[in-house]
């Protein structure tokens, strides 16, 4: 895991940074995916996690931490809902947590979690509150390793499949989020570590 890969972070557009600056302040700790390519790249886009939270909690696990990340698919009546769970664990102190869902509906959605299949490093983007907006931290790579992103297309492919298969008049995004919600776990658990 690198830090301060990206010494900036990524270029938020303003709206974004108060948005979650602002869930922040109401709900916590906040997770989103979003997907990013240069301009004149035709190289396809990747997938990032940004993660918003009080300047104290990201200074909680700044420095040698290990990440654990979930992808999981639930599927509703209402059509279905891709989230990513994340976890960063330091070597002192409670762990760091957050989750955000992904709709394969919507262009931004899916070309995030096709990044994730594709892509071999993660980045994880960290901003503090600030008043009503954002400021830049640091940020982490992960290893994306053969597995992560195998689970990654299979979890694409089962969520694109459970879309084409709800009927269009059922569809709502906004209820199969809340459907599914009831199942939402944080932290996400470490994996036993044998000595």
């Amino acid at each position: 895991m690198t830090e301060g890969v990206h010494k900036r972070g990524l270029q938020l557009p303003e709206r974004v940074r108060q948005s979650l600056a602002s869930a922040v302040l109401e709900r916590g700790v906040q997770a989103r995916v979003v997907s990013t390519q240069g301009r004149e790249s035709m190289k396809p886009p990747q997938g990032h996690v940004v993660i918003a939270a009080e300047p104290e909690e990201i200074e909680s696990v700044r420095g040698p931490a290990r990440v654990v990340r979930r992808l999981e698919h639930y599927k509703t009546f209402y059509g279905p809902v891709v989230r990513l769970a994340v976890s960063v664990y330091p070597m002192d102190g409670e762990p760091l947590s957050a989750g955000t869902v992904l709709n394969v509906s919507q262009v931004s959605g899916d070309a995030a979690l096709s990044g994730l299949g594709r892509q071999e490093s993660l980045y994880l983007h960290f901003y503090a509150v600030q008043r009503d907006d954002l400021s830049y931290v640091f940020s982490k790579e992960v290893p994306n390793g053969p597995e992560q992103r195998a689970e990654a297309k299979k979890v694409v492919r089962m969520a694109r499949d459970a879309y084409a298969e709800t009927r269009e008049d059922r569809r709502s995004f906004r209820r199969a989020v809340m459907l599914a919600e009831k199942q939402f776990e944080l932290p996400v658990p470490e994996p036993d570590v044998e000595a």
